[in-house]
């Protein structure tokens, strides 16, 4: 099941209009999109991470939908008052031109089932494009590991868009806040490690934030 993560500029005090917006399109045109199965919308800093999972075959597919679409194209033109472009960190050194944020890394590769009802968090940071083969490198290792599962991970995911780095992870617990507290609290030195590892290769968005995004939106397909 394909992702579509998309990131840019927002204020946080469109909040509500953005909102009030999505509500309106997934309450009446999303349930006439059979393939979207889920939209989570989050806030960090000043940007902005709109997710949507779609139940088809590929990304292109994913794309092509939500491009083509009418009621999609409409929904991104409504946004677009609210979502403002990202110009890139500035170390940045990949592509500019890319419609949405790359996906480098996923884990499991199986297909997610009950999507609906997991529960995502999303952490922020800056990460240089080069360094995309050792993040994931090091991501496989320790989910190579029992690492994973005794944190209750379902699905990790990397993407990187022009510098801001993203790293979703799905769980069954309803508080993800409260998974990630638990494993640094129990101090697995295999995971202290993987954060050590990781620190020099992502360095914060926000030096003031705790990188974990808040989500403000939710909606997802009844199955």
């Amino acid at each position: 099941m394909p992702s579509i993560v998309t990131v840019g500029k927002f204020d946080s005090d469109g909040v509500a209009d953005v909102t009030k917006i999505l509500q309106e399109f997934d309450q009446k045109a999303a349930t006439e999109l059979p393939q979207l199965r889920r939209r989570q919308v989050f806030v960090y800093s000043d940007v902005y991470v709109h997710m949507q999972d779609w139940d088809v075959t590929d990304y292109a597919e994913a794309c092509r939908v939500a491009t083509t679409d009418p009621r999609c194209a409409q929904l991104n033109e409504s946004l677009s008052v609210y979502f403002g472009d990202h110009a890139g960190t500035e170390d940045w050194d990949g592509p500019i031109d890319q419609p949405a944020a790359e996906r480098f890394y996923l884990w499991p590769a199986e297909h997610l089932e009950n999507l609906e009802k997991t529960y995502s968090a999303v952490i922020v940071n800056t990460q240089r494009q080069e360094h995309n083969s050792e993040v994931a490198r090091l991501f496989a290792e320790s989910d190579a590991t029992d690492i994973p599962v005794t944190m209750g991970t379902l699905r990790r995911q990397l993407y990187l868009w022009r510098g801001i780095y993203l790293h979703i992870q799905d769980f069954a617990e309803p508080d993800p806040v409260k998974v990630i507290s638990a494993v640094w609290t129990e101090g697995d030195p295999r995971f202290l490690q993987l954060v050590d590892d990781l620190t020099q290769l992502i360095p914060p968005y926000d030096p003031a934030g705790n990188s974990l995004a808040t989500r403000f939106y939710y909606w997802a397909a009844e199955v």
